[in-house]
């Protein structure tokens, strides 16, 4: 489904008091979906903590599927030491991605990301039955949808993981005919940084770059998003987090989706 091609977007009206009372990161969040006609989401992080424990207590997962998959290499050999020790799932991944698509690659190689590959995969889409989602995103899915404006999601996780996350939290609707591009397993290389996954978003809303706006948590998403001028909101919620989107340039980070939330629903009393 395409999105029909709006106009350009008028200048935001001025920020009412309460958002003028704000930090000037919050402002520049709220310019930035003013102008946007959908916003384009990172999926673990600003709308779930995708590897929490199943037990609860929001413990994270992710260092022992991170070591899950440094256990598949090590049956295939030696296991280099910038590897071991790795707490991300994903880093792990691409490291072997990238020695498996070097010229004369050794086959060991490529078995490794082939297993890599399906064991991430099981465990995304068995997270995805018990992922945290993220406080305040729900809201800004449900006022943005409500200003008639579009929903995408561009994720180095598995599509089918964010579409269970979306259905089990009855949020699929609101991103009915929107696209939800996950890793593209045809090319791994094509995970974030890289930006192909919103190069599709962009392709599939007929909305133009400028007609959207990133929200992600990380220096991979900011770098994806600057790879094709399209506007970036940072979020994280550890005060880290935001000190590394700030300082790899990302000019509005917040602290909490819900700010984004009133954002949304501030436009929304605009238009009323």
């Amino acid at each position: 489904m395409l999105y029909p091609v709006a106009a350009p977007a008028p200048a935001p009206a001025p920020a009412p008091a309460t958002a003028r009372a704000e930090a000037p990161a919050v402002r520049r969040a709220w310019n930035l979906l003013a102008r946007a006609q959908c916003i384009v989401w990172d999926f673990d992080g600003p709308m779930a903590q995708l590897f929490v424990s199943e037990g609860g207590g929001g413990t994270s997962e992710a260092h022992l599927i991170a070591d899950e998959l440094i256990d598949i290499a090590a049956h295939h050999g030696p296991v280099p030491d910038e590897v071991r020790g790795n707490t991300d799932p994903h880093g792990v991944f691409r490291w072997y991605d990238r020695l498996a698509n070097r010229p004369g690659a050794p086959d060991r190689a490529r078995a490794i990301v082939v297993e890599m590959r399906h064991a991430l995969t099981a465990r995304e889409l068995k997270a995805a039955e018990h992922a945290t989602p993220t406080p305040g995103a729900d809201r800004l899915v449900r006022a943005w949808h409500g200003l008639g404006r579009g929903l995408a999601v561009a994720s180095n996780n598995h599509a089918d993981a964010v579409r269970r996350h979306l259905e089990r939290t009855a949020l699929d609707r609101y991103f009915a005919g929107g696209p939800v591009i996950g890793r593209c397993d045809a090319d791994t290389r094509r995970m974030k940084p890289d930006p192909w996954a919103l190069n599709e978003v962009v392709a599939a809303t007929g909305l133009g770059v400028a007609g959207h706006v990133m929200i992600g948590d990380s220096t991979a998403d900011l770098r994806a998003a600057g790879a094709i001028g399209m506007p970036f909101i940072g979020y994280h919620r550890t005060p880290a987090g935001r000190g590394i989107l700030t300082d790899a340039g990302a000019l509005a980070v917040v602290d909490s989706m819900a700010v984004l939330a009133d954002g949304a629903a501030a436009l929304d009393a605009q238009v009323r």
